[in-house]
């Protein structure tokens, strides 16, 4: 078990969802930045245990009221036969309540898929397309649902105007006296004027829709079977956004060829080849029910989430790294670095990529 919590948590909630404790193994599951996630293992059950960090999720029964409203729905179109893919059902303690409170903390447990894996970075552009049609997929099987049922998890999530704001009050407080090692890089980011009033043209009129907002290919399980997507997890952010986000996290996430904290910057390149793969599978997926605006808009979101969450790292290394998970002092400002320099290759590479998405 965990170290970092302490064994009468884990006790009070393994009890809880019903499990024998001398005979139940729990062990760290995944790589997330955010939450505390566990693979139990118990004679009579094997599911995901999961505490919510609610410093992030500042009402963390809404993110789990949040997924069984998508779930049900995905469900319903799943037995309709115009979703392939397998809801992830959040389970039930013995008392009938889907999550359990313990101090502070908040934990669900959700279904394990067996004979499945999940993948950590995208090694073709045939796997990108599997990857864009199944988070499209997701999407376009949530289209029909009113998306303002769904509570706002993260207020101004994909805010880029209250991003920029919360950067400039880092900045103005410098409280730890970092500013100095990243000037250059806050100025840059300031100096992005037209880009932020051109995102700010399509967040005005896009429609809305219900979105995942972190559109990692980890978030996709793959089935042992057939090497391809099986089921979307993680549905920790999904609420009302725009599709440009969706798309622009899978790019960012995809299409450099080093990892996010990469720092050797002189060595990245842009993948054009899963772009096109990651375009051709998201348009696909949405069968015509895509608009022209919201394909315009995916040129437009490649951009933006690797420069939002640069932005965000950044500030968070100038504010003391306070949000984001780090293994390192400066690890926040390099994964700054190394964003900012994958929005300026897709800034670049515009006219390229703008070609690619016409032809999706």
């Amino acid at each position: 078990m965990s170290k970092s919590i302490e064994q009468a948590q884990f006790e009070h909630v393994l009890t809880a969802y019903d499990c024998q404790i001398d005979q139940t193994q729990v062990s760290p599951l995944g790589n997330g930045l955010i939450n505390n996630t566990f693979l139990v293992s118990s004679p009579e059950s094997k599911f995901v245990l999961q505490r919510i960090n609610h410093h992030v999720f500042k009402q963390p029964k809404q993110v789990v009221s949040n997924a069984d409203l998508i779930n049900d729905h995905l469900q319903n179109k799943k037995e309709a036969q115009e979703y392939s893919l397998e809801p992830m059902w959040q389970l039930k303690d013995k008392d009938g309540k889907p999550s359990v409170k313990y101090k502070e903390h908040l934990w669900r447990a959700i279904q394990f898929i067996p004979n499945c894996y999940t993948i950590e970075e995208v090694d073709c552009a045939n796997q990108a397309h599997m990857v864009a049609k199944a988070f499209g997929e997701f999407t376009s099987a949530l289209s029909d649902f009113p998306a303002t049922e769904l509570s706002e998890i993260i207020k101004d999530f994909h805010n880029l105007e209250f991003r920029m704001s919360q950067l400039a009050d880092a900045v103005s407080q410098d409280k730890c006296g970092r500013l100095k090692q990243c000037k250059d890089l806050v100025d840059l980011c300031f100096k992005q004027h037209r880009f932020i009033d051109e995102v700010a043209t399509y967040v005005d009129n896009l429609p809305v829709q219900v979105t995942h907002n972190d559109t990692k290919i980890n978030n996709l399980l793959f089935a042992n079977s057939t090497k391809e997507p099986i089921a979307v997890i993680d549905l920790d952010t999904c609420m009302p956004g725009f599709i440009m986000h969706d798309f622009g996290d899978m790019v960012r996430t995809c299409c450099s060829n080093l990892a996010e904290d990469g720092t050797a910057l002189h060595k990245m390149e842009l993948r054009l080849d899963i772009f096109e793969g990651l375009a051709n599978g998201y348009v696909e997926s949405f069968s015509g029910k895509m608009t022209p605006i919201e394909k315009d808009s995916l040129v437009i979101g490649a951009q933006l989430l690797p420069f939002m969450i640069g932005v965000r790292f950044l500030t968070d290394f100038i504010d003391g790294d306070n949000y984001f998970h780090t293994q390192r002092e400066t690890h926040n400002l390099d994964r700054a670095k190394n964003q900012i320099n994958l929005y300026s290759l897709l800034k670049n590479s515009r006219s390229e990529l703008e070609a690619i998405v016409a032809n999706a």
